[in-house]
């Protein structure tokens, strides 16, 4: 005979199931493992079900192939104010939307690959290549590739920047300067030449980035050092002597700083300059212009938000890199 506090704890385990508790005999006669299974169902509210008659489980439905994850290369139109990464950030998350609503699963620390080859400043506008999934180890031939820029400048004064967003570090007079003066001063600054980067730049230095070393007050114009640049072509033009405005197209090469072209050309007329506007024509083979091995139409602001113009741009892109190709 049961104990009676063991009697009234089976007791309580079998209330819901009032067939299994007509007698004592037939309550002795469940073993341990078919009580531990009743105390359970009890617990969670289910029906209880015997031992071995358990509903075998339907085999899943198989599921539809995904569609693959989007890759390819896009020419954007930076906006100014933006950084290039604000772009790509901006880009990714758009098409990381659409992916998972197609089902793909894109985990926190392995997020959609979007990058791109090479920066422009928030300042400056135009030709900017972005790589997207696979698409983006094509990224390197394209950092390292030419680049020709619409540039103003307005002479008088330099910044820290060498741009209208900078603090003046000094100021000249520049009613000495003539558009002969500044084609003479031209001709050094065209071809492989040296040339020390800004110290607000995206550039590493021991570790750290040089525009924050300079916000930091840690680093200096003659602290960084000179590197090779090749300037394949530079015209002057539009320049007007009482305003001291004049407009530059340049063909440099990958690295090449246009704002630092701008203050060079000045100091060698014995004046002073900076970059009021930037605007990036071609990358690599892409242009927005017919200067260009490929004329895109590149993709507008408004388009960064809506995956499917993205992804019709990609195609687009992908079909003008193979026709170029065939070619």
């Amino acid at each position: 005979m049961l104990p009676c506090f063991a009697g009234a704890v089976l007791t309580a385990m079998l209330r819901p199931f009032p067939h299994l508790a007509s007698s004592r005999a037939s309550f002795l006669a469940i073993d341990a493992l078919t009580l531990r299974t009743a105390g359970s169902a009890a617990r969670t509210r289910q029906p209880f079900r015997a031992l071995g008659t358990a509903e075998r489980p339907q085999p899943r439905t198989p599921l539809e192939p995904l569609a693959p994850m989007p890759s390819g290369i896009l020419v954007v139109d930076k906006p100014a104010n933006w950084t290039s990464n604000d772009v790509t950030t901006r880009i990714r998350n758009t098409l990381e939307k659409f992916c998972k609503k197609l089902g793909h699963r894109i985990m926190r620390k392995r997020r959609l690959k979007v990058g791109h080859g090479g920066t422009l400043d928030p300042l400056a506008t135009g030709v900017l290549v972005v790589g997207v999934g696979q698409a983006c180890k094509q990224l390197s031939a394209y950092s390292q590739g030419g680049k020709r820029y619409l540039a103003k400048a307005q002479f008088g004064s330099e910044t820290d920047t060498q741009d209208k967003t900078g603090n003046v570090t000094c100021t000249t007079g520049f009613e000495h300067v003539t558009l002969e003066a500044l084609l003479d001063a031209a001709k050094p600054l065209t071809g492989e030449i040296m040339q020390r980067p800004p110290i607000y730049s995206a550039l590493w230095k021991d570790g750290v980035r040089m525009h924050e070393l300079a916000r930091a007050g840690k680093i200096e114009e003659a602290d960084v050092e000179l590197r090779p640049v090749t300037v394949y072509d530079l015209q002057i033009q539009n320049f007007d002597p009482q305003q001291g405005s004049v407009e530059l197209i340049a063909s440099v090469s990958g690295g090449t700083y246009i704002r630092t072209l701008i203050v060079d050309l000045a100091r060698s007329v014995k004046s002073s300059a900076h970059m009021t506007e930037l605007r990036r024509l071609q990358h690599g083979p892409f242009a927005s212009d017919s200067e260009g091995q490929i004329q895109v139409e590149p993709i507008q602001l408004k388009d960064f938000y809506d995956h499917a113009k993205l992804l019709k741009a990609m195609e687009e892109t992908s079909e003008l890199l193979a026709n170029n190709v065939s070619q």
